[in-house]
């Protein structure tokens, strides 16, 4: 304190705050920041930050980083909202480049302020019942309001089953204390599956009347995985809140709580039945309507691309995320390219990609032509294009095997020495609570533990085939166990031709009978 006042020629100083940084290995550099600007309750803003190394410091493993004379540029607070950052760090560069030189390295600073939950919310996303026994984000349609194939923009109604599920982000006890996890979906479009869920809105029209087809009891998780089945019910716009509330009090009040892994919904359904579940619902919700029937397109569409939208003259861009890893610097950079060529708004995808809308007609050429396009492209090769991953190992408690990271490298590898004609779905999970909807894919792969021939544990997966989405929608089937990621590459590039030839015959017998059917039209 003594020396900062002689240095600030002050009459004294207060400590604020004190804390001590960890850099683990392969941290990512702390962008350019003033401090003060992150400590706005102290009046007046004059501080001083005293940085002591508690290890030999390098260039190499990261030290701290001043730019020259940033001392008289005055106090600049943090910008930007979190669906379109503002890109402080290039400005930063370019401005430093100007003013001074810049010496050393970053350091990770582990400070998790209210800053952040702050901007969040100002972005209109809430942390609230995020996790745990709560009902989960509601999920809907990526191209909700810009999709010339859908039938409802699902946003009013994925709104307002969050603010009904969260009590507009403050928390709601009716839904706070489930037997287990809850997720919550509305369709847009006939190709928008979303199967695995709890609880499904698929919008069909009635008589002239647009409502909701109710699909019950999606679940993948470490004791069964099977998709929705629907309820035989068709439920008016306007009533899906409460319909869903009846759902989930029904099954909070009677579910499962002893034993933890048979607490979701579909086992307190499979337990009770389908048609006596409906029959309690229509007792505390009133007469169910009769189902009309979902339709579901072939199989669910691909994103990839520049695609016109329903309005006149805009267009969307699907760029492809590999494993959908992401850091902090590449999450500015995408939301750059979305302020500088679309509207500042940034879609996220089930399948871990990234969707850029309102691009201009007379921009599509100078969006196609930007660097980050190199990195993460419009147009991915066939494997890269299908493969999902959960976190793994690297980050998840939970997980056995380092998803991410073998599924990046075994994707390249399979694009470099396969051409497939199209995406094939290939998800991977580092453990049987299935986060990366393994049972869903084409080919799915559940990490786990074997032995080697020397008797020592090392990585493996067991695999699932034929997993689908679409009319004919249904579970992968578990075909090997623990095979050892060493051995993964060979055999997933068997399994990838014999799925291939097996489409191609489908997509074959699906065209002749299309065919078939319009000879038939044309006769009668």
């Amino acid at each position: 304190g003594e020396s900062c006042s002689k240095l600030m020629n002050w009459k004294g100083a207060k400590l604020i705050q004190d804390n001590v940084l960890w850099k683990p290995p392969g941290g990512k550099t702390l962008g350019y920041h003033q401090d003060a600007a992150y400590d706005d309750w102290i009046i007046p803003q004059t501080m001083m930050t005293c940085w002591i190394s508690l290890d030999d410091t390098s260039r190499e493993k990261g030290t701290l980083e001043y730019v020259k004379g940033s001392h008289k540029w005055g106090l600049n607070p943090p910008k930007g909202k979190f669906h379109s950052p503002y890109n402080y760090k290039n400005e930063l560069n370019k401005f430093a480049k100007k003013k001074g030189t810049i010496e050393g390295k970053g350091i990770l600073n582990n400070r998790i302020s209210e800053h952040i939950l702050s901007a969040l919310k100002d972005a209109g996303i809430e942390t609230i019942q995020s996790g745990f026994d709560n009902p989960r984000n509601v999920t809907g349609n990526p191209l909700a309001g810009i999709d010339p194939k859908e039938i409802i923009d699902t946003r009013p109604y994925t709104l307002e089953l969050e603010n009904y599920l969260t009590k507009n982000g403050e928390g709601n006890p009716e839904f706070s204390n489930l037997p287990r996890k809850w997720n919550t979906a509305v369709a847009g479009s006939h190709d928008n599956f979303l199967l695995h869920n709890d609880i499904i809105f698929h919008p069909v029209i009635k008589e002239g009347e647009l409502g909701f087809s109710v699909w019950v009891g999606g679940i993948l998780s470490s004791q069964l995985n099977d998709y929705a089945i629907p309820l035989n019910a068709w439920v008016k716009p306007q009533d899906i809140c409460h319909f869903t509330g009846v759902v989930i009090s029904s099954w909070r009040d009677d579910g499962e709580r002893y034993k933890r892994p048979k607490g979701r919904f579909r086992f307190y359904l499979n337990k009770v039945g389908v048609e006596n579940f409906r029959n309690h619902v229509q007792e505390k919700f009133g007469r169910l309507i009769p189902d009309p029937g979902s339709i579901f397109s072939q199989k669910p569409r691909s994103f990839f691309g520049i695609h016109p939208q329903k309005q006149l003259g805009l267009n969307y861009a699907g760029i492809h995320i590999p494993v959908g890893r992401l850091s902090a610097e590449e999450i500015q950079d995408l939301a750059s390219i979305s302020a500088t060529y679309g509207s500042s708004e940034v879609r996220l995808t089930e399948d871990q990609n990234v969707i850029i809308i309102n691009i201009p007609d007379k921009q599509i050429d100078s969006f196609k032509a930007d660097p980050l396009l190199k990195k993460f492209p419009l147009s991915p090769k066939t494997i890269a294009a299908g493969t999902v991953s959960c976190t793994g190992n690297s980050y998840c408690s939970f997980a056995l095997t380092n998803t991410k990271d073998q599924a990046l490298k075994i994707s390249k590898e399979l694009d470099s020495e396969i051409d497939l004609p199209e995406e094939l779905k290939i998800h991977w999970t580092g453990c049987p609570n299935s986060c990366g909807q393994a049972y869903m894919g084409a080919i799915g792969l559940t990490g786990t533990k074997a032995r080697n021939d020397d008797g020592k544990m090392i990585e493996a997966y067991d695999i699932s085939i034929g997993g689908e989405q679409g009319p004919n929608q249904k579970i992968g089937e578990l075909k090997h166990k623990s095979v050892p990621t060493a051995e993964l590459k060979n055999l997933l590039k068997k399994f990838q031709r014999d799925l291939h030839e097996k489409e191609s015959f489908k997509k074959d017998k699906f065209l002749e009978i299309k065919a078939q059917e319009k000879e038939e039209r044309k006769e009668k």
